[in-house]
């Protein structure tokens, strides 16, 4: 079968076209997780300041806030994630498994710091109304434990392919 010498720059015309759209919708969706996170954080500051102001502020307000604020670090992070994998570095050979291993450990931390943050803040709340209502809060804390688990079987696994992917002098 053989392809027209037209047909082929049609087509890698298209194709160039599908990727300059997609990158500008990627350049697009990070510029709107960066401004949601920094309204996130935004309001988290101003909830802080104004509570302290009004002597209001409290353990659990602060502790609170600071959740949002991790919150809005895993936003960043998927922000930055996305501009440079799918845009800056296109293509699957220009980063090496080891950095993608890394960089979703880390985001996986993020989360799994938000988790444990919120667990620990339910925990204390609800053990000071009504404690037979701990349920919540402990698989809150489960849910936490087991993610970080599951993270460490993915690093583990991953480095395990990664040694074996490697030619042996």
């Amino acid at each position: 079968m053989t392809v027209k010498n037209e047909e082929l720059p049609m087509k890698q015309q298209t194709t160039r076209a599908i990727v300059k759209l997609s990158n500008f919708g990627y350049v697009a969706a990070c510029i709107v997780l960066y401004l949601i996170a920094l309204c996130i954080l935004g309001s988290a500051v101003w909830s802080i300041v104004s509570d302290m102001l009004s002597g209001t502020y409290t353990v659990y307000n602060i502790l609170d806030e600071v959740g949002l604020i991790v919150f809005a670090m895993a936003v960043i992070d998927v922000g930055k994630y996305l501009m440079l994998e799918e845009v800056i570095r296109k293509g699957p050979k220009s980063r090496p498994q080891s950095d993608t291993r890394k960089t979703i450990g880390k985001f996986g931390i993020i989360i799994v710091s938000a988790l444990s943050l919120e667990g620990l803040v339910l925990t204390i709340e609800v053990a000071k109304q009504d404690i037979s209502k701990i349920h919540y809060p402990v698989s809150v804390l489960l849910t936490a434990t087991f993610f970080i688990m599951g993270i460490g079987v993915y690093q583990l696994l991953s480095a395990r392919s990664e040694t074996k992917r490697e030619p042996q002098d």
